[in-house]
């Protein structure tokens, strides 16, 4: 009894007294927050929430559920199909697809080339190593020496060994950019959305009622800081049986990257926040809307539409982003 006693004694001071120290901080601070993020209410991200504000306490965090009132079925560049991103309870009615602006054309066509290669051989592998006994005595001896380095690597040295794959497959596959068409083309846009025919894109009067309602639901109506990051999630896994488990549970057990995109890149349309102001939210014209993915497993982000992002915000993006991996870093060890 006298250790159970100590014991909650000691974890109620600690909370009490973090709770003191902290009390009124952000209020204190008053004036414009330096920039807003909008997180997962998810429990693993409080953790970085809360380092966040310790580490900029001019920074000013808000939780929602992270498919951010766009349900959508996503298409990204590589993706054979589309996918829905929103609880499992709704059905999208609104296709957003990744597109390749016309520069890019001849170099989106080599991605593919060079992707549709690596993804060949490494099937071919895969399946040699298992179909025939001599094939596959021969492909295995000739391949073991590279897999135990591989395995080796991966034991001894996983987070930089990751990180070559990474640079290697992004070197040969030679990624482009996507954008996104978010409107409805001339003739699709007199067509009602619907569930069983889903429609391109979000008409007007509907990104207007889904930025709207998102920011009146998590309290962001006024006061808007310079930079408002919409921040999706998901988790990398290997050989899970359980990988929806670690991923976005608002986005039907995915990542919530392509939600935060689409909802920055409809917040930043002057036309839906002129109409906006009807509805009492007023966002300043120096307010910029930028999104991104935060890895709940190695505390990474990933961030999008970089090259959209206009020099006046250039430097407060690239402390966000210090301030961000700085957070994720103290997460980490917190965690670990």
């Amino acid at each position: 009894l006298v250790w159970l006693l100590a014991y909650e004694r000691h974890y109620r001071q600690q909370i009490l007294t973090a709770l003191r120290a902290n009390h009124g901080r952000a209020a204190s601070l008053g004036g414009r927050p330096a920039a807003q993020l909008v997180f997962c209410m998810d429990d693993r991200e409080e953790g970085t929430r809360r380092h966040l504000e310790e580490v900029n306490p001019s920074l000013e965090t808000f939780g929602a559920a992270v498919f951010f009132g766009m349900p959508i079925l996503w298409q990204g560049l590589d993706d054979e199909s589309p996918t829905a991103l929103c609880p499992v309870v709704v059905r999208p009615a609104n296709v957003v697809r990744e597109e390749v602006p016309d520069a890019l054309a001849t170099a989106y066509c080599q991605h593919q080339r060079r992707r549709g290669w690596r993804l060949a051989w490494r099937e071919r592998l895969h399946q040699g190593s298992r179909r025939g006994w001599l094939q596959a005595a021969l492909l295995i001896a000739v391949v073991a020496p590279m897999a135990l380095l591989a395995l080796l690597l991966r034991t001894l040295a996983p987070g930089r060994c990751g990180e070559l794959l990474d640079r290697w497959r992004e070197s040969f596959d030679r990624s482009v950019a996507g954008s996104l068409q978010v409107t409805p083309g001339k003739d699709e846009a007199i067509r009602a959305a619907d569930a069983d025919a889903p429609r391109r894109g979000f008409s007007e009067n509907e990104q207007v009622a889904r930025v709207g309602g998102f920011l009146r639901s998590i309290g962001l109506t006024s006061n808007f800081a310079p930079l408002v990051l919409i921040v999706g999630h998901g988790s990398d896994s290997r050989n899970n049986p359980h990988l929806a488990a670690y991923d976005c549970g608002a986005c039907s057990g995915r990542h919530g990257g392509p939600n935060a995109r689409v909802f920055a890149t409809i917040a930043n349309r002057p036309a839906v926040r002129q109409r906006l102001v009807d509805q009492g939210i007023v966002i300043p014209e120096t307010t910029l809307f930028v999104s991104a993915e935060h890895n709940t497993c190695d505390e990474s982000f990933v961030w999008y539409d970089e090259a959209q992002l206009p020099p006046s915000h250039r430097e407060a993006y690239a402390a966000l982003r210090r301030d961000c991996a700085t957070a994720a870093r103290r997460h980490a060890v917190e965690r670990c």
